[in-house]
């Protein structure tokens, strides 16, 4: 893998783990088993293989989007390399933590704006600026974090890393399609019962209509 298409891949994992994404933290992930991954290391000059056992029960991130213990140890991860994990870890706690307070006072100087009559939007325009710049300064370093552990990995480590993003990448793509099901037919519904409503609506005026026309005057 080249380094550019690398560090792409950590950028995507650092936008996955920065996410609130529910759907990918309940899917049936499983580690590729310790025999698919010595028969990748066994090509001449192949590094060693982290042992990761197999097993049937689903791979998940806690609630805070850490990566599951099991894809961890599975990665069989050195003492170098579970620090700098933690080190993302923990740039990404930051981070959150950051955007929260950031949000909560950004709601408090809107709330201060509108509590009086002289509110201009260029004020909270301003602030608001102020807010994505530190969001996204808060991003960069998680993002740069992210590529200090993935720099540390080796090509087997990495494998069980991209696998395990790649099937949290298809769970999202299945929840999203199906949350947008769920909204268009929700739409649809929604749509069903208003024709029905104006129809029975454009009946009864017509039935009031014939009514008066044979009412005899």
């Amino acid at each position: 893998m080249r380094s550019h298409d690398c560090r792409s891949v950590l950028i995507i994992l650092s936008l996955f783990l920065a996410s609130f994404a529910a759907s990918a933290q309940n899917s049936p992930l499983m580690l590729r088993s310790s025999n698919q991954l010595n028969q990748s290391s066994q090509r001449p000059g192949a590094e060693a293989a982290p042992v990761a056992a197999p097993s049937s029960a689903p791979l998940t991130g806690n609630s805070m989007g850490r990566l599951p213990d099991a894809l961890i140890e599975g990665m069989v991860l050195d003492a170098a390399q579970k620090a700098k994990l933690e080190a993302a870890h923990e740039a990404r706690r930051k981070m959150w933590n950051v955007n929260r307070n950031a949000r909560q006072a950004e709601y408090a100087e809107l709330t201060k704006e509108l509590a009086t009559d002289k509110f201009d939007p260029r004020e909270v325009i301003a602030f608001r600026k102020k807010t994505r710049l530190k969001i996204d300064a808060g991003f960069d370093e998680v993002q740069a974090s992210w590529l200090t552990f993935w720099d540390a990995l080796n090509a087997p480590q990495r494998k069980i890393l991209i696998g395990y993003m790649r099937d949290q990448h298809a769970v999202q793509g299945k929840a999203s399609a199906a949350a947008s099901a769920e909204r268009s037919a929700a739409r649809a519904k929604q749509q069903a019962a208003l024709d029905r409503a104006e129809a029975r609506a454009a009946a009864s005026a017509d039935a009031d209509s014939a009514a008066a026309s044979s009412t005899p005057k």
